[in-house]
């Protein structure tokens, strides 16, 4: 057994949290304690939808590095939750320090998770050509509740990879098509270039290198976080690339996080088109898909790795980062459209319609905005955020002040014309939806104001007050 007495310092952090009364988000998934990181594990199950993340339960009270686990949700109708025991614990040689991310398949009544085990050895090493280990490990259900899981198998390491690859090489992915199954494995190889791995092992157990898909020219040194997704008859390849060039109005996080087009088959001579990022604003990483029986969702992780303001304002009381909502994509006239998931509107509460100037009052809702062609708005929120388009310029802008951003300051976007908005506020996220889902902003949001002033000339908008979702477990 590895890490011993780990579990138990970990459910009386569960514990402690769990007694006490702090400031959340209530229609978004935040960790019970610790902090929260990359989802996984998103599959159906019949009627039964399984999401599950990286959780580490005791970040806010431990200084320096303690291992992570996945936690576990499960839903019907993603407005009433259950929360599971613990998925996946660091008890084995191969995953001492941390379950990282990864993805959950399901046969003949059982739940296969299979990720990423990370061993980070102490001594002088750089932590890219040596000193750690990203193996791939499978985990399976104990029986057909599919909630707790007991035998590991040790699938893959560092090295059964091609031998130009660095240690870097994790995040796996279960692709199921025409009868084969496929393993996605996010890479850096030696020469900095970043490339998704795909194997294929139709038994879960064995597992042989099929393809390396990446760009005719290097675009950023690593790949994280890889899925596949097929919208109206296209295949997109998802990914998090990172090393990439800051641009100013793209590319402006620390690491990005979107989809290449593919052209041809992704596990044999398939090419890697441009790259389009997923969001343009400030918390979005390490989104993958859920691919529900007649619908694909898109999952994200509303923060963002190796940034000054990665740490928030919410670890002063016991827990931070959270899941953003989930929502539905579809491709459309060129481009993948996301868009708040349908259910959510059933959270919906009092409802106020207005023309073009408001203001309210409130730290959970939904405003929605219907622009008159030509025109630019300036929405305040709270204290110092500030969400403007302006027309002649043809940007829109997100800007945060120290309050409300506690570190983050401003991203952009390039915008022709901006036809309507959705924001959605809850405590401390914010989410705009831009153009009927074209492209989409995201951002952890502070302070202790709840003020909103809406200024759009010739535009008509309503504001609902949003309910929370229903928690058990």
């Amino acid at each position: 057994m590895e890490n011993p007495g780990y579990s138990d310092m970990a459910a009386a952090a569960y514990a402690r949290m769990a007694a006490r009364s702090v400031s959340r988000p209530i229609y978004h998934l935040t960790p019970l304690a610790g902090t929260l990181a990359d989802p996984n594990g998103l599959v159906q199950v019949s009627d039964t939808y399984h999401v599950m993340h990286i959780n580490n339960p005791l970040a806010c009270e431990v200084e320096g590095r303690t291992p992570c686990v996945w936690a576990h949700w499960t839903t019907r109708d993603f407005l009433n939750w259950r929360r599971e025991p613990v998925a996946v614990w660091p008890d084995h040689p191969r995953d001492r320090d941390g379950v990282y991310s990864g993805s959950a398949v399901v046969r003949d009544g059982r739940m296969y998770l299979i990720y990423t085990g990370n061993v980070r050895h102490e001594g002088e090493y750089d932590y890219v050509n040596s000193g750690r280990e990203q193996n791939v490990l499978r985990a399976e259900s104990e029986d057909e509740s599919l909630v707790r899981f007991g035998k590991k198998t040790l699938l893959m390491t560092n090295d059964d990879f091609p031998g130009t690859m660095t240690q870097h090489v994790r995040d796996p992915q279960v692709i199921e098509r025409d009868g084969a199954t496929y393993l996605l494995l996010g890479a850096r190889t030696r020469e900095d270039v970043g490339c998704v791995l795909v194997y294929r092992g139709d038994d879960l157990t064995h597992f042989s290198l099929v393809n390396t898909l990446t760009t005719r020219e290097p675009f950023g040194y690593m790949w994280e976080c890889p899925d596949l997704v097929s919208l109206g008859g296209h295949d997109f390849l998802l990914a998090c690339p990172q090393g990439i060039a800051h641009e100013r109005c793209r590319y402006q996080n620390a690491h990005q996080c979107g989809y290449f087009s593919l052209s041809g088959d992704f596990a044999s001579s398939a090419e890697v088109g441009e790259f389009e990022q997923w969001d343009y604003g400030f918390d979005f990483y390490a989104a993958r898909t859920l691919k529900g029986a007649d619908r694909t969702l898109l999952i994200g992780w509303m923060g963002m790795s190796e940034t000054a303001y990665g740490a928030t304002p919410s670890r002063e009381d016991g827990w931070d980062q959270v899941i953003a909502m989930p929502r539905e994509i579809a491709w459309e006239n060129g481009r993948i459209f996301q868009r708040p998931l349908s259910e959510l509107t059933q959270l919906h509460g009092a409802r106020t319609d207005f023309e073009d100037s408001a203001a309210f009052h409130g730290r959970h809702f939904e405003l929605s905005l219907t622009m008159a062609p030509g025109s630019s708005i300036g929405i305040r929120l709270r204290e110092d955020c500030e969400l403007s388009y302006d027309f002649a310029v043809g940007e829109l802008v997100l800007r945060m002040g120290p309050v409300c951003g506690a570190g983050r300051d401003e991203r952009r976007m390039r915008l022709p014309e901006l036809t309507n908005l959705r924001l959605f506020v809850d405590d401390t996220t914010l989410e705009v939806f831009v153009n009927d889902g074209w492209a989409t902003m995201t951002s952890r949001l502070f302070g202790a104001r709840d003020e909103v002033r809406v200024e759009a000339p010739g535009s008509t908008g309503s504001f609902w007050e949003m309910r929370g979702l229903t928690v058990e477990g």
